[in-house]
């Protein structure tokens, strides 16, 4: 991309100062006429490309809470302690194994224990929890007893999901009850908890992992698209607050959009997700991204799947229903299945 640009000033240049008399534009094999033409287009190549970089280097700032340049100093991976929900399998799994990797210890909330290969490579710097995240009550316990063994945490990843494959009709009132208060309510126990220590520091990171569900409603998982969307509303207010209310825009929000992921949340769907050619991410892939994320002290959005995604919204309402009608056959069986 740079190289292209360099090369594009350059030309417009040389079209720019050399005079059409000479030799040099007949090396393009130009009438004059094409020749005014093309260096038409180039201008306005280069003036969109002036405004695609700063529109990024603004959207990075702003995601970054307006602050320009971040003390990274601040930041002593070994030092530092991560809470994890969902941490034992899956996702959260693989986010504990990167965390471990860079020295930083994890704490690990789940119902579920740790397997086999996570405390094996844990060793001395992953312990486990068992909470049940959905409960404000089991959450302040964790916490008391993480603040004890280690510390104040100072970066909290949510990340605990479970999915429904049900349609609106039939699903019931109990499954409705736990989808919300896993996927979306537990976010608010967790960050009540942790966040004050970060507050008191000026210093964290917060980070959720949402779903490319978030930005399209598709039938049989409407349950699960509207957890989503919450938690797109709920890291908009925290970053508000975080810089209005608190004073400490220092404080890191990210939220994560993977795509279809191979973990027990797709197992009873996968046949339907190949039906319609949709690629299927590594956990490990997107484990990775939002390591990455944490280790970089980035704010902001993390979409791991087409670019689009976010901008459906803004498309025709006609593109827009031909994209939930393609995608509406994905979800046709019943079950309910946990994504760690």
């Amino acid at each position: 991309m740079i190289r292209g640009l360099v090369f594009a000033v350059t030309l417009l240049i040389l079209l720019s100062i050399v005079p059409s008399s000479t030799p040099f534009p007949n090396l393009l094999s130009l009438s004059e006429r094409h020749l005014t033409i093309f260096v038409t287009v180039l201008k306005w190549f280069l003036a969109l490309f002036v405004i695609w970089k700063v529109n990024s280097v603004l959207s990075r700032w702003a995601d970054n809470g307006w602050i320009w340049k971040d003390d990274k100093s601040a930041w002593s991976w070994r030092n530092e302690v991560a809470v994890v929900t969902g941490g034992s399998k899956g996702i959260g799994a693989m986010v504990v194994k990167r965390l471990i990797s860079y020295g930083i210890r994890a704490a690990v909330l789940d119902v579920e224990p740790l397997s086999e290969e996570l405390q094996s490579a844990g060793a001395n710097l992953v312990t486990f929890y068992e909470c049940d995240i959905t409960s404000r009550v089991a959450v302040h316990k964790a916490g008391e007893a993480i603040r004890s063994d280690y510390g104040s945490p100072s970066i909290l990843i949510n990340n605990a999901g479970i999915g429904n494959a049900n349609s609106i009709l039939d699903v019931s009132p109990e499954r409705l009850s736990t989808i919300f208060n896993v996927n979306l309510i537990s976010h608010w126990y967790t960050v009540q908890e942790f966040l004050p220590d970060m507050i008191a520091k000026k210093k964290g990171h917060i980070m959720s992992t949402a779903s490319m569900a978030a930005f399209v409603g598709l039938a049989g998982m409407v349950d699960y698209s509207c957890t989503k969307v919450g938690l797109v509303a709920l890291h908009e207010g925290l970053k508000q607050e975080l810089k209005h209310r608190y004073k400490c825009p220092q404080i890191k929000t990210t939220i994560v959009y993977p795509t279809w992921t191979r973990t027990r949340l797709i197992e009873a769907i996968e046949k339907g997700i190949q039906s319609v050619r949709a690629p299927i991410m590594d956990p490990g892939d997107v484990a990775e991204a939002m390591v990455k994320q944490i280790i970089d002290g980035k704010s902001g959005q993390i979409i791991l799947g087409p670019s689009i995604a976010a901008s459906i919204r803004a498309l025709p309402a006609w593109l827009q229903e031909f994209i939930r009608d393609y995608m509406a056959h994905v979800v046709t069986v019943k079950a309910t299945t946990a994504v760690a």
